[in-house]
């Protein structure tokens, strides 16, 4: 036997604590380094400075806009759904235009609601309604993916838990929705700090 396997012989306790502290290292390099470049892949930031803004300008986390826009266009500005709903924040025209119309924007049309900073502006107005009203993350968000007319219903026959939430929403797809918006959101809190800098509110 050649004396380095005689060495490791007699050593195998040594040998063994120094695999332990390499594979600490790599998995720490991994978590450190590799894991977050990874989830930024697929959790890309894009259009950071009209989330911002609108963000601020309707008191909302920028980090529960960036939640709503993954999981419904996943950052695509030309997205469309299958019932019509468009750009990055999956606005249906109607809603988007009514938006326009509250905030004075004129000249917008359906086509113009896949434009980035257009479509950011009025989703988030859209979303303030929604929690002005419903008081509760959860049930705005929702609101925003069922309509508010169907959550306002659920909200009367189901009533609401202690802190507020629906008590039963009987839509998968919503119950799976608002689980995405808020599991998103708190991917995008931790891969990117720098967002936590504004005022916004929920």
């Amino acid at each position: 036997m050649s004396s380095w396997k005689l060495w490791i012989e007699d050593h195998k306790l040594i040998c063994a604590l120094l695999a332990l502290m390499l594979l600490a290292v790599l998995l720490g390099g991994y978590f450190l380094y590799g894991r977050p470049a990874l989830l930024r892949s697929k959790y890309k930031l894009r259009y950071e400075k009209e989330i911002l803004s609108s963000a601020e300008e309707f008191q909302l986390d920028p980090y529960l806009v960036c939640g709503v826009i993954f999981t419904e266009s996943g950052f695509r500005t030309e997205a469309k759904s299958s019932v019509g709903a468009l750009g990055l924040m999956q606005l249906m025209p109607a809603t988007g235009l009514e938006e326009a119309e509250l905030l004075e924007i004129e000249g917008v049309t359906e086509d113009s609601l896949t434009d980035p900073t257009l479509n950011i502006r009025l989703g988030c107005n859209y979303l303030r309604k929604l929690l002005d009203e419903f008081g509760t993350e959860s049930v705005a968000l929702a609101a925003y993916n069922a309509g508010p007319g169907r959550v306002r219903q659920w909200l009367k026959e189901y009533g609401t838990k202690e802190d507020g939430s629906i008590l039963y929403i009987p839509y998968p797809e919503t119950s799976k929705y608002v689980g995405r918006v808020q599991s998103a959101r708190g991917v995008y809190e931790r891969l990117y700090p720098e967002l936590a800098g504004t005022n916004g509110e929920n």
